[in-house]
């Protein structure tokens, strides 16, 4: 029994001693490629982590210099620097061309006030339509005929159209209006009636109006005055002062007579 026991022993040694033989081959001749596996997936997970926090660091500033923005040429920086992040290129390019079109319609230089404003010069107005009017063709080149696409475009259209009705160009007015009311005609059927609509009614833009001429200012009333021992004429303002008296002398009698002036 003892012989049969030992033999088992040195069996077991033998073979715990080849599964550890086995193992540091293993380790020698596989064993680096495994673990240069393993450090080349967290390597590639760690960049991709970190492209993903750039994405979202890039994407946060994008929209803050979007809502920072007021002036147009603020807007198209905007647009020429985060261009191909969520399309605020185009939503920049389309609110610059919209502070354009405000500008000529309220006669105000851009970023003026009602209370105190600059009126727009003829070459600042010229100026401001071939801008306007190049954002807004901006826009509507960019458009793929997405869902996405529907709104901008179509705001892009209707600002075109009242660009060419601001220059006179009813004709192209009507193009435009048209074809924005064909491409939101698909996903927004009320844009494309609204559109419809200033197409018909374009026409009455061009027709002459003769305001009315003001009143005559009325003239204020000259003022009359109330005061005691005094009188007031309503024609001259003159003032007619009583005649003075001269108090009376008494006599030795106890008399007194008046004295004329």
């Amino acid at each position: 029994m003892d012989r049969e026991r030992l033999q088992q022993v040195q069996q077991s040694d033998l073979g715990e001693s080849r599964v550890n033989e086995d193992f540091v081959n293993w380790i020698k001749t596989s064993g680096p490629w495994y673990l240069l596996a393993v450090l080349i997936g967290i390597a590639v997970y760690m960049y991709i982590v970190n492209i993903q926090r750039a994405e979202l660091r890039a994407r946060e500033q994008a929209w803050f210099d979007f809502s920072e923005a007021v002036m147009p040429a603020s807007l198209e920086d905007v647009a020429n620097t985060h261009g191909a992040i969520d399309g605020i290129a185009n939503l920049a390019r389309l609110r610059a061309a919209n502070s354009y079109l405000q500008s000529m319609q309220s006669n105000l230089a851009i970023g003026s006030t009602i209370e105190d404003g600059t009126p727009l010069s003829e070459e600042d107005r010229s100026k401001g339509m071939e801008h306007a009017a190049m954002l807004y063709n901006q826009v509507v080149d960019s458009d793929d005929g997405s869902f996405g696409d529907t709104i901008v475009t179509v705001n892009a259209l209707n600002g075109l159209a009242a660009l060419s009705e601001s220059a006179g160009d009813i004709d192209k007015a009507k193009a435009y209006y048209e074809q924005s009311a064909a491409r939101s005609g698909d996903w927004y059927p009320f844009l494309a009636d609204q559109a419809n609509q200033r197409a018909a009614t374009a026409d009455l833009y061009v027709q002459d109006i003769t305001l009315p001429s003001p009143p005559a200012p009325a003239q204020p009333a000259l003022p009359t005055f109330s005061t005691p021992g005094l009188t007031t004429t309503s024609g001259d303002n003159i003032l007619n002062l009583p005649s003075s008296t001269t108090p009376p002398v008494e006599k030795e009698g106890g008399s007194a007579d008046p004295v004329s002036p």
